[in-house]
């Protein structure tokens, strides 16, 4: 479903203002299962590993035996014969709420328009691909309301501006040297576009930071169950506030969970690095005869030479990737206790919340001459 409602509004120096709300609500929408995603029919309950194996009657958790060392975890399964069944269904969801304020000029020398969009895009992180790219991780599979949060290609600001000057005649005579000189400089034109965007959310794009927790903090150990694909931590407090100087979120807020639960499945909306681009050229036809004429043209791409940075989200993870296992995990025996081998804090000191990388997208200058004819 779609709707909207737009005001337009006569503006000064002959622009038109218009005011719009637009929104839509998806349902039914594609959900493929899997073992982790919802629509999963083979799904092992929470804490199912701590209790009476149904196929043998024993309690091998209960004779310290820890999950992965389980003899058969199949048996836990509602369809203990098979490793994991995926239904097809159209369990997922979404929404989108927006505020668009739109500003152009179509007439005179200086021609423009402008649009600024606030918005929100929500729904079921449901992992689903088959159409096109994963609207974020599922991070819980028995249900899709416990998957509701922000979607990973959600932007809350979008800007853009386009506009073209036609650049006031320097010189203002027709004969002899007024003619040639205003040949070259007369009738020169500026165009330009920029672009701005607040950063996408950070959790639904890694996956939530790729936690590492000890050999005994895995979701069959924690949880009783393999279904969950990981263990999330507690949010101790908001994440995007105390921040240092080019930091995007705050690593002290983050702990382990307790008493054998899962921590925040959503989070708050952490943005990562916003992005900027502004493009300028300058251009002017030279006619000399009736229909042939001879364009020179220079043009700048991100002609302030503005650097994007960016987190390693398609790489080693190395800088969103927090870790929870303590120096003496790997001491720690198969069955020890939890929370043996776990720190409290993360210990990556590559996960600080500042990004790793720079997208050093370069000024590029651009000379042309074109011949219309």
């Amino acid at each position: 479903m779609d709707y909207n409602i737009t005001v337009s509004q006569r503006a000064p120096w002959r622009s038109v203002a218009e005011f719009q709300y637009a929104g839509s609500k998806s349902y039914d929408l594609l959900s493929s299962g899997g073992t982790t995603n919802p629509g999963s029919v083979d799904t092992v309950p929470l804490g199912a590993y701590f209790g009476t194996d149904p196929i043998t009657g024993v309690n091998q958790y209960a004779q310290g035996i820890y999950p992965n060392n389980f003899s058969n975890l199949n048996d836990f399964l509602p369809y203990h014969n098979y490793t994991g069944i995926g239904l097809v269904g159209h369990l997922s969801y979404s929404n989108y709420n927006a505020f668009i304020a739109t500003w152009q000029k179509q007439s005179g020398r200086f021609t423009f328009t402008s649009n600024y969009s606030f918005s929100k895009n929500l729904g079921c992180r449901d992992g689903q691909s088959s159409n096109n790219g994963s609207d974020g991780a599922s991070e819980w599979p028995y249900d899709c309301a416990h998957n509701y949060g922000v979607l990973n290609f959600d932007h809350t600001s979008i800007f853009n501006a386009a506009y073209v000057v036609n650049l006031p005649n320097a010189v203002k005579g027709k004969g002899g040297a007024d003619r040639f000189l205003g040949g070259v400089t007369n009738g020169w034109v500026l165009s330009g576009i920029t672009q701005w965007q607040s950063g996408p959310p950070l959790q639904p794009n890694t996956g939530s930071l790729n936690v590492g927790w000890p050999v005994n903090m895995q979701p069959t150990d924690y949880l009783g169950t393999n279904s969950v694909a990981i263990t999330e931590p507690l949010i101790t407090c908001d994440p995007r506030k105390n921040l240092k100087s080019g930091q995007y979120f705050n690593t002290s807020c983050f702990a382990p969970p307790t008493g054998g639960k899962d921590g925040d499945i959503i989070w708050p909306y952490i943005k990562g690095p916003a992005f900027f681009n502004s493009d300028l050229a300058i251009y002017k036809d030279f006619h000399f005869k009736e229909h042939d004429k001879i364009e020179f043209r220079m043009s700048a791409f991100n002609f302030l030479n503005h650097p994007l940075k960016q987190f390693d989200t398609n790489g080693n993870d190395s800088d969103v990737n927090l870790n929870f296992s303590a120096s003496n995990a790997g001491s720690c025996a198969a069955n020890a206790p939890i929370p043996c081998g776990l720190s409290q804090t993360n210990v990556n000191t590559t996960t600080n919340g500042v990004p790793l990388y720079k997208n050093n997208v370069p000024r590029v200058i651009e000379f042309a001459v074109k011949f219309m004819f």
